[in-house]
């Protein structure tokens, strides 16, 4: 089975949103797993977004990059403005894709201003998500 690692420097939000997504998409093609290297807990508006899409990310961890070392990836999605440089792996892996999303935490204004935000990132992350299944796995709409 192939394993897939997504990576943003915290692990808080479009890491576990994009873990969700191809969990969804992949069911048992895949190994997803998503890492930081300043880690943070998930932030609760993520939670939520991804909640009224219905993929519950509630019980996922924050885990550090350095937790995975020893593991052979496939394929390491960069969703944040990190550089691929930035990222040591003792197995080399397969691709190394860069494909940032805007930080949904970086959103002004109240809760619910917020929240669209995240709404807003939680779609662009599930387009992605399908697209990379389509492409990568053949899994088919």
């Amino acid at each position: 089975m192939k394993k897939i690692l997504i990576y943003t420097e915290k692990n808080a939000a479009r890491s576990q949103m994009l873990q969700g997504w191809l969990n969804y998409y992949l069911k048992e093609q895949a190994e997803v797993f998503s890492a930081g290297t300043h880690i943070e807990p998930i932030h609760m508006l993520a939670q939520k977004a991804m909640m009224e899409s219905v993929i519950d990310i509630n019980k996922n961890t924050s885990s550090n990059i350095s937790d995975f070392n020893q593991h052979q990836f496939y394929f390491v999605i960069i969703a944040d403005n990190s550089s691929p440089t930035d990222l040591i792996f003792i197995h080399e892996p397969g691709e190394i894709i860069s494909h940032p999303f805007k930080d949904p935490r970086l959103a002004e204004g109240t809760d619910q201003e917020k929240l669209l935000a995240y709404r807003e990132i939680c779609n662009e992350i599930e387009d992605y998500a399908l697209e990379f299944a389509m492409r990568h796995f053949n899994i088919m709409q």
